[in-house]
């Protein structure tokens, strides 16, 4: 949310600014107060910030086809035996084959009659055949197999569909999903979610620190306010007392501002991660700002962000993939210019930002 020039609170659409986690071939949806990341139709979410997953529609039982199911991206295709055809609803066969089988080297003539299909969308009737006498008439009765076992052995699930965002362990007739330390399961038994420990447990830091949630765990990061500085209302706040507006602007910093942001592995370059707006200490927006990145320091020396300015805001970007783990401390001018060209505003905002070793 942002609040208009009359005091009304107007809804932020992230999906339109580009201030979104949603990438790869996710959908970004806006909502009162958020947004959301969906996949398209036939594909499964594996969480904010991953790949969508195709959904294997031929492994489900009962199966979508009459005859033979292929599974193609996003889909599946349903198959008919030669001679028949395709009904217009995708799934049934129908069709009228005459021909010949060799069983035992015995001339056997063979009729396949049109397919019938129920309501679990399984054939009634498949192939009729006129069989010799002494193949005899007997039928080997049918056993049913419960879910999660085939006629054989137990189905290892995590081996053949892969449902666990994080890692899964196979079970007699099921399986189980575990996540990493720092991570929840959420209630679809398949999902992490991290957990907040600033928030959920409570985290207290010391004098001049703020709790910095990262995905998996949390760090208490210092946040001095400079000296002739005074320490702000809000946490990560420093402010320096002034007789005039200009005078700030011309001879210094009067505001400073600590910011934490945490992200997931394996963010491709290019991808907008944060969008920075400047205030006052008295908490008037900035309009007619730039935005500078005067230093930028990885734990391996990386310097993988850039900024660009967008209608007075600052729009933090990846200027190369998010392929390892670390933290990355920014130190962002931002200059607000009068009509005439003349510097009305200055603060500094100190941004660290955390790559997760996990792509969620």
């Amino acid at each position: 949310m942002t609040t208009a020039e009359n005091g009304v609170c107007v809804d932020i659409d992230e999906c339109q600014d580009g201030s979104h986690m949603c990438r790869y071939s996710q959908i970004c949806q806006n909502t009162v107060g958020g947004y959301g990341c969906v996949c398209p139709r036939g594909y499964r979410s594996q969480g904010v910030g991953r790949p969508c997953l195709d959904i294997d529609e031929c492994a489900q039982v009962p199966s979508p086809c009459a005859f033979q199911c292929r599974n193609v991206p996003g889909s599946f295709r349903c198959l008919c035996p030669p001679g028949t055809v395709l009904l217009g609803d995708g799934r049934s066969c129908a069709g009228l084959e005459r021909g010949h089988i060799f069983t035992n080297s015995t001339r056997v003539q063979a009729r396949l009659r049109p397919q019938l299909v129920s309501t679990l969308e399984r054939p009634y009737l498949t192939r009729l055949s006129v069989l010799p006498e002494h193949l005899g008439s007997s039928r080997r009765p049918r056993h049913e197999c419960p879910v999660g076992y085939t006629s054989k052995d137990d189905i290892d699930e995590c081996a053949f569909r892969k449902p666990c965002q994080h890692e899964c362990r196979n079970t007699i007739g099921s399986y189980q999903c575990t996540c990493p330390p720092g991570y929840q399961l959420l209630s679809n038994g398949r999902t992490c979610k991290d957990i907040d420990e600033c928030s959920v447990q409570g985290v207290q830091c010391g004098p001049n620190q703020m709790c910095f949630n990262t995905r998996g765990g949390y760090q208490c990061l210092d946040t001095p306010c400079p000296t002739s500085y005074q320490r702000g209302r809000n946490p990560g706040t420093c402010y320096r007392p002034c007789t005039s507006r200009l005078d700030c602007g011309s001879t210094g910093f009067p505001l400073l501002q600590y910011k934490l942001l945490t992200l997931p592995l394996g963010i491709p370059a290019h991808h907008n991660v944060a969008r920075l707006s400047a205030f006052s200490e008295s908490g008037v927006l900035q309009d007619h700002t730039s935005f500078t990145i005067l230093e930028q320091g990885g734990e391996n020396g990386e310097r993988p962000f850039g900024i660009k300015d967008e209608a007075g805001r600052g729009i933090i970007f990846t200027v190369k993939p998010l392929d390892w783990p670390g933290l990355v401390r920014l130190r962002v001018q931002a200059t607000t210019l009068s009509d005439q060209g003349r510097i009305t505003y200055q603060s500094i905002f100190i941004i660290y930002i955390s790559i997760s070793k996990y792509p969620y």
